[in-house]
């Protein structure tokens, strides 16, 4: 474990180092992350002022889901997309076979190599907005913190391990270019509360590209409406779904043939 902790030390530095390089892509990040925020806000805002609820929701329950959103796109766009959409690059270009070959376990090395330090802000934004949405609420304790906390980090870890199965089918499929594409459209469903959709986008969105587990789960243990049943299944889908992305790695490497032989 120390090990790895060591690695995203010196990945994390090493992006520092190279981001600090270009400081007018701070400012942009940072307004872009605001200009993303007060958009979500404006249509939250639009939308109940024509209903009391959404789906059920309350105002400030919809802009604590509008929070988490922004945490797990801020782990997608720092961490996933820069790493997981590199993936049929380098198996294509042959620079998969360098990655295979470094004295680290393969599947960390790409999965966390290159980080988008600069999308850090939209974490701290959606711990904000989530934090603020708890205390309007009355729901900011520790309990429901921790609840949150965990359930996030299970959201995360679904939604890297789908990412990365998808894209590790660039092992064995030529052109998968498009499905970063089409799974970040999948993922701002996630932005509103999955009760809010018809049944059969729900189930969609639960069982098939289970994006409610990575919002709106979260988001219920923050605001005090946590389903247990749904607890549990995203602790173990968190499970299932890592498991699966190691043993397609697996896989994948066994049958992989170089670019360059």
């Amino acid at each position: 474990m120390k090990r790895y902790l060591k690695f995203l030390q010196i990945f994390v530095a090493n992006s520092l180092k190279l981001e600090t390089e270009y400081r007018v892509q701070f400012v942009l990040s940072a307004l872009n992350s605001l200009v993303i925020l007060s958009a979500g806000f404006i249509v939250i805002q639009v939308m109940f002022n024509h209903t009391k609820s959404v789906g059920g929701w309350s105002f400030y329950e919809t802009l604590a889901i509008l929070g988490v959103f922004m945490i797990i796109e801020s782990f997608i766009n720092c961490v996933v997309e820069p790493n997981l959409t590199q993936i049929p690059t380098d198996i294509h270009t042959g620079y998969m076979d360098f990655n295979l070959l470094k004295p680290v376990n393969g599947q960390f090395l790409v999965s966390f190599y290159r980080i988008n330090i600069w999308s850090i802000l939209d974490l701290f934004l959606g711990v904000g907005v989530l934090s603020y949405s708890m205390i309007i609420l009355g729901t900011a304790n520790i309990k429901n913190f921790l609840l949150s906390l965990m359930l996030l980090f299970s959201g995360a870890v679904i939604i890297y391990s789908v990412w990365f199965l998808l894209s590790i089918t660039s092992f064995w499929f030529v052109k998968v270019s498009q499905i970063s594409e089409i799974f970040l459209t999948f993922f701002s469903a996630g932005r509103f509360p999955a009760s809010a959709y018809p049944r059969w986008a729900r189930l969609f969105l639960t069982f098939i590209v289970p994006i409610v587990f990575a919002t709106t789960v979260p988001a219920s243990a923050a605001v005090g409406r946590l389903d247990w049943k749904m607890a549990l299944g995203s602790l173990l889908l968190a499970g299932i779904f890592l498991l699966l992305s190691n043993l397609a790695w697996r896989i994948a490497v066994a049958n992989y043939t170089s670019a360059s032989s």
